[in-house]
Parts: structure tokens; C-alpha cells; sequence
């Protein structure tokens, strides 16, 4: 059985109908991660950089063909763009963290 990294938020809230204190949780949707690196992950001093240098490493260049836009169907590409989803997938998840940071929550890694 593999386990895979995830990114679990987690803050305090007062319920206003109840006045309860109950904690409340998000999770990060991160990509799937192989058992080794997960460890790898976890056991890191920084484990937040490197899931980002383990997203980078492992989103590599592909093709993708440009077409007119007045090509609806996609039959007669004009050209072709090379991207890399790796640096979207950083920023991401940076975004994620700032949010929920700036939200008062407090951010750790978890295994699934």
C-alpha cells in the first residue's frame, strides 16, 4: 500500500449559535506522491519546500499544439507550445498557504 502526502490546515473556531470552541480543517489538495517520497517529504526540515522541489522535479516539459482560433474542432494546428505544469502546480500551492495562514490557520504535512 502506497501513502501520499497532504497538507492538513487546522484553526479554532467559536460556533455563534452554540458558543462552543471546535476546531475546524482544510486539506490541500496535493499531487500523489510514492511511498519513498512522501518519507522524504515528511522527514525534511522543510517539509513544505520539499514538496514544492518534489513537484518541480516531477512535472517535465510537454507539447502542446496551438490552434486558430477559428479552428473549433482542433484539426489543423498552427503550432506547437511547450509547457510544464510544475511551476503553476508551486504557486498553487503557495497561494493555498498564504490564505490559510493569513486565515489563522496552522499548516502541517500528514501521510494519507
Amino acid at each position: 500500500m502506497s501513502v501520499n502526502i497532504a497538507f492538513e490546515a487546522t484553526r479554532k473556531i467559536k460556533v455563534i449559535k452554540t458558543g462552543k470552541i471546535e476546531d475546524q480543517t482544510i486539506f490541500f489538495d496535493a499531487i500523489q506522491t510514492p511511498t519513498k517520497v512522501t518519507s522524504r517529504i515528511m522527514s525534511s526540515t522543510d517539509p513544505f519546500q520539499a514538496y514544492r522541489n518534489y513537484v518541480l522535479e516531477s512535472c517535465s516539459d510537454y507539447e502542446e499544439s496551438i490552434f486558430d482560433e477559428d479552428d473549433f474542432w482542433g484539426e489543423n494546428p498552427i503550432g506547437v507550445e511547450i509547457r510544464n505544469d510544475g511551476p503553476y502546480l508551486v504557486e498553487r500551492f503557495n497561494d493555498w498557504l498564504k490564505s490559510v495562514e493569513e486565515a489563522g490557520y496552522d499548516v502541517k504535512p500528514i501521510i494519507l
